[in-house]
């Protein structure tokens, strides 16, 4: 009885150095990776500002009125001949807009 008793007492030890912890099972290290840092979302594109009118000098800089806003302008941005200016959005991409035109997200399909 006292066999039986100090048995498991005696093996205890034994087993608990063993042990090993299991932890993720059936992953590869990348797949590992991929879930302990998954990938940031990438933010949708801002669209450009609308271009409502140019002003053109023949002494001085053009000015654009964006969104309402008047701005400074260089005079390689603006195209008069047609129109248009190039503007770089506030998300840093390059848009070439036409005095008028709605917005790209408001267009129809």
């Amino acid at each position: 009885m006292l066999c039986a008793l100090l048995l498991p007492l005696l093996l205890a030890p034994w087993q608990a150095s063993r042990a090993e912890a299991l932890g993720r099972l059936f992953f590869t290290p990348a797949e590992r990776a991929r879930i302990d840092h998954p990938p940031k979302a990438v933010p949708p594109p801002v669209p450009p500002p609308r271009l409502d009118g140019i002003i053109t000098r023949s002494a001085g800089a053009p000015t654009l009125f964006l969104d309402g806003r008047a701005t400074l302008a260089t005079p390689r941005q603006v195209n008069a001949g047609d129109g248009t200016a190039r503007i770089t959005g506030p998300d840093g991409r390059s848009h070439r807009l036409r005095v008028g035109d709605p917005p790209p997200e408001s267009s129809p399909p």
